[in-house]
């Protein structure tokens, strides 16, 4: 009898040392907590309101409008607005986030936004620190309209007048248009001087010296004084 009950003990034993064993590690397990990489793990997250002024937007459909805040440089939490433009972004930790708001057709401002560990908040510009912005709730606002593409220019005489083509064209029609008041405005001898110079043009032997006597003995006459001596000789 006192064996079985000294084995009785040690199995006892045993299986009380396995239990602590079991609820040793179950604790242990419960203990681990969130491993810190070098982004700061915070204690509590905020909900942050806030309104898209959409009367300034005619046409404009609230499922075109998106805000996007960029927390902390990493992780992105976008949101769709209400028909009244209304949203809420939930869940943001403290820090220094970037907020940007897409509208199709409009231009919106992007914004720094800053919570403190207590839930103090403080918005700026950010091309304008100087500036802030309401927060509370946080309204959004567009500053334009968006050209997505370049307007079509109309027709400018001024750049027409920079057009070499264009002067090129003119300066024909309008040579057309005065030749021939100009031809008729002539001195008829002149004018049938140039026609026969123009139906005899020079040998390439007078145009580079080859004729230079007769240019020579021809020089200084007029074409009546030519025309006189022609006859004389006729």
């Amino acid at each position: 009898r006192r064996d079985v009950l000294m084995t009785s003990i040690f199995r006892a034993l045993a299986i009380a040392t396995i239990l602590l064993g079991c609820v040793g590690s179950v604790a242990a397990v419960g203990e681990l907590k969130a491993v810190d990489y070098g982004e700061v793990v915070a204690a509590q997250h905020f909900n942050i309101d806030g309104i898209v002024t959409v009367k300034k937007m005619p046409g404009v459909k609230t499922s075109d409008v998106k805000v996007t805040l960029t927390i902390n440089g990493a992780q992105k939490i976008a949101t769709r607005i209400k028909p009244t433009g209304e949203f809420t972004l939930l869940d943001v930790p403290p820090g220094h986030h970037h907020l940007e708001t897409f509208a199709l057709g409009y231009t919106f401002p992007p914004l720094r936004l800053r919570i403190t560990s207590d839930g103090g908040r403080e918005c700026h510009f950010a091309e304008d620190v100087d500036e802030a912005v309401h927060v509370n709730p946080l309204v959004l606002s567009p500053v334009s309209v968006a050209e997505y593409f370049e307007p079509r220019g109309g027709l400018s005489v001024g750049a027409l007048m920079k057009n070499p083509m264009f002067l090129m064209v003119a300066f024909t029609v309008v040579m057309a248009f005065y030749m021939p008041k100009m031809m008729e405005s002539m001195d008829p001898e002149a004018l049938k001087e140039m026609q026969e110079q123009m139906g005899n043009p020079p040998s390439l032997a007078d145009m580079f010296g080859g004729g230079g006597n007769a240019g020579a003995s021809e020089k200084g006459t007029t074409g009546a004084e030519r025309r006189a001596a022609a006859a004389a000789k006729s």
